[in-house]
């Protein structure tokens, strides 16, 4: 069993460029229809603040496949444990021979991150200048560098939590990008990308917060579960939205009750990898674009292939 410090050495290693290429290459296969990979199963166990999430996928051109096993668990912070808890094995596709076990927790961080900028990579301007987060709990560390990585004209960087002890300023002043803490409404008004980062159970930015005259691109992320919503329901359709996966986006939060509103219908959905492959008719050239993260199993077994075949040097 790989410990999360080895998985993150190797991952370091290998970089940001190479981690959001094999992401990236998710979203294609999986809209070519080159893949296998079933909608996570989600056990909720409300007893103890927690869920329980198995995640099996297979992209045929690589010989393996494999299954992430993890927990959301808010009462994890209390016990000094993440919230995001688990383990991912990685198989022989043909033998089904197990090849790798690790800890699933910077596995997560890393392949989260690596979708959010090829999201970004694909929808926001390519001259954007001002990066906003929105939680600045784990998974900020990681989409700072994810993002910069793609968009290398990013001049600023504004930082929002609802707790500000939460913020480690010393991590985030070591970005080669400057950050400054300030109010979500600053945050929302100038920001030309927006990444939602919050695992909250009723929304917290709503249409009136938005300048839709403005583009901008916003990645909602927090959200990847029925009972988490970031952002009102009445925002989808004033924005062009792209999911990470059809059968997942239905169940979270923000696309659940826009259908239960009357505010879209199931074939209102696009997907990013169907947007990145040119299908027609999946741009409706709205100016603000968004992207619904709901945590693919391609991505995670796309990390483990890259621990996999880079792992030698360390072992």
């Amino acid at each position: 069993m790989l410990d999360n410090d080895k998985v993150k050495e190797v991952l370091e290693d290998v970089g940001w460029s190479k981690i959001i290429e094999v992401v990236a290459e998710t979203f294609i296969e999986e809209a070519e229809g080159r893949t296998v990979s079933p909608a996570k199963m989600i056990m909720d166990i409300p007893e103890y603040e927690n869920d329980y999430r198995v995640m099996p996928s297979c992209m045929l051109k690589y010989p393996y496949c494999g299954t992430k096993i993890i927990s959301a668990n808010s009462g994890n912070r209390k016990r000094g444990l993440p919230l995001a808890i688990g383990s991912y094995i990685l198989n022989d596709v043909i033998t089904q021979e197990s090849l790798l076990c690790c800890r699933a927790e910077e596995i997560t961080a890393y392949r989260t991150a690596a979708a959010t900028a090829v999201a970004v990579d694909e929808l926001s301007r390519e001259d954007s200048k001002i990066l906003g987060i929105i939680g600045v709990g784990k998974q900020a560390y990681y989409h700072i560098p994810a993002i910069l990585s793609v968009r290398k004209g990013i001049e600023k960087i504004y930082v929002n939590d609802i707790n500000e002890r939460n913020i480690d300023w010393d991590v985030l002043q070591n970005f080669p990008v400057k950050v400054y803490g300030t109010h979500k409404e600053i945050l929302l008004k100038e920001s030309d990308i927006v990444v939602t980062l919050t695992p909250t159970r009723e929304p917290h930015i709503f249409k009136e917060d938005i300048d839709f005259d403005r583009e901008m691109m916003i990645a909602a992320v927090g959200g990847d579960s029925e009972h988490k919503i970031e952002i009102h329901e009445e925002v989808l359709p004033m924005v062009d939205h792209f999911s990470d996966s059809y059968l997942q986006v239905s169940h979270t939060g923000i696309v659940h009750r826009a259908i239960k509103d009357g505010l879209m219908k199931i074939g209102d959905l696009k997907s990013l990898g169907d947007y990145m492959i040119g299908k027609a008719g999946i741009y409706e050239g709205k100016k603000v674009k968004m992207y619904l993260s709901t945590g693919v199993a391609l991505q995670d077994l796309a990390m483990s292939r890259l621990i996999y075949e880079n792992i030698g040097k360390y072992l």
